[in-house]
């Protein structure tokens, strides 16, 4: 299991735009998997950061987040990218992929419901959009309210 393993998706995504802008602003292995750096946050603060690849939950990092928490926040996302810049390369062509099929796959869902839509009958397409406006979000019903001028 890998060190981002232990980390929220959130946190290896915020800790990636920290590494590509540039906010590691010092790195350096102290023993063998074990790297200790600082990393710039939001304004002026620096945070001081452990990051352990054997025992990830053991890291360390002084901003609010981590601190006292056994968490991989994004600081030390940020240093490990830095660490390992071939891993930041691999976690972004993965990102892009899961995005791509996520894109696929959602426009598949829409061509079939197009096609499903298509072969409805008039009093099918009548009750599946009642039941969308009355059991689905307020806001849509008011949208259809207003797009509609119903009063």
């Amino acid at each position: 299991m890998g060190f981002l393993s232990f980390a929220s998706a959130a946190s290896v995504w915020r800790g990636y735009e920290y590494y590509k802008g540039g906010k590691v602003e010092r790195c350096q292995e102290t023993n063998d998997g074990h790297y200790e750096g600082q990393v710039s946050g939001s304004g002026e603060k620096k945070y001081q950061v452990k990051i352990n690849l054997e025992h990830p939950r053991s890291s360390q990092c002084s901003c609010p987040h981590a601190a006292g928490k056994q968490i991989v926040c994004k600081h030390m996302a940020a240093l490990y990218f830095y660490a390992f810049p071939e891993e930041s390369e691999d976690y972004y062509r993965e990102l892009i992929k899961a995005e791509e099929k996520a894109e696929q796959e959602q426009e598949r869902l829409e061509n079939a419901v197009i096609e499903h839509v298509g072969k409805m009958k008039k009093a099918e397409l009548q009750q599946a959009l009642l039941q969308t406006l009355f059991d689905g979000p307020e806001w849509q019903f008011d949208r259809f309210v207003r797009e509609y001028d119903i009063q």
